[in-house]
Parts: C-alpha cells; sequence; structure tokens
C-alpha cells in the first residue's frame, strides 16, 4: 500500500510541475514583450516540443528568429507554419519579408502573390500589392 501511495504521488507531484504547451507559448509570448528573445526563444521551443506542428507557434517562434537576424532559422520556422496550415497570410507575410530579405525577389514574389490570394485585411493588401510593384520594377530593371 505504501508503494501505491508513493507513486502516487510522484505521478500527482510531475503533473503539478508539468507546464503544458499552451503554458511554455504563453510565457514566450511575455518574455518577447519584455525585449528577452533567448528565453523567449527556448519556451517556445519546449511548446513545440509538447505541441508539434502549430502553426502558431512555428509563426511566432519564425518572427523571434528574425528579430534576432537568424533569418535562415527564421525561414525554417515559417515554412513549418505554412506547412501547418498554408491559408494563413500572416505566415506567407512573414515569409514574404523574409524572402526579401535574403533577396529571393522571385520567392518574395511569389509569396506577396499568396497573401493576395488568401485575401488578407485592407492593410495586408495594400502592403502586398505595394511590395508586388517594387519587387516587379526591380526583376523588370534587372531584365533590362
Amino acid at each position: 500500500m505504501k508503494k501505491i501511495i508513493t507513486v502516487l504521488l510522484m505521478l500527482l507531484s510531475v503533473s503539478v510541475f508539468a507546464q503544458t504547451a499552451d503554458e511554455y507559448f504563453k510565457k514566450g509570448i511575455e518574455a518577447a514583450h519584455h525585449g528577452h528573445l533567448d528565453n523567449a526563444i527556448e519556451s517556445l521551443k519546449k511548446a513545440l516540443e509538447l505541441s508539434p506542428g502549430l502553426a502558431d507557434y512555428h509563426l511566432n517562434l519564425g518572427v523571434l528568429y528574425a528579430n534576432k537576424k537568424d533569418y535562415d532559422s527564421a525561414v525554417t520556422e515559417i515554412q513549418a507554419s505554412i506547412n501547418a496550415n498554408p491559408s494563413n497570410s500572416m505566415s506567407h507575410y512573414v515569409m514574404a519579408m523574409l524572402m526579401e530579405k535574403k533577396k529571393d525577389r522571385v520567392k518574395a514574389l511569389t509569396e506577396w502573390e499568396t497573401v493576395l490570394r488568401l485575401k488578407p485585411a485592407n492593410d495586408l493588401e495594400e502592403t502586398a500589392e505595394k511590395h508586388i510593384r517594387h519587387i516587379k520594377e526591380r526583376l523588370n530593371e534587372k531584365a533590362e
């Protein structure tokens, strides 16, 4: 009987101290708001370990990497977000911005066009149209 009680107490203590993916996510967002990007990244990674494949988790982690100028890691996370939810215009928006940062105008153009196709909010639509015009102008200049 003592063994059973001991095992039950151990299981209860583990569950009391274990954080959920959502708690890690919220902790990461809070850390990011306070400018603690490394702590935020670690919390979001833990959230993804517990709940892999959640588009919003990948999107936020990608944005954190982008803020640290780790564009390769950012692209990886944003692509995971797009894979998990291809109709999220914000993920395509962030990917388009990253592709522009990486000077990949063709991929950026494709992402901006995807943003428009997904019918985002007006301000995002205007931004996408502006970027599309700009990229097309640059591509035309290069072709001449």
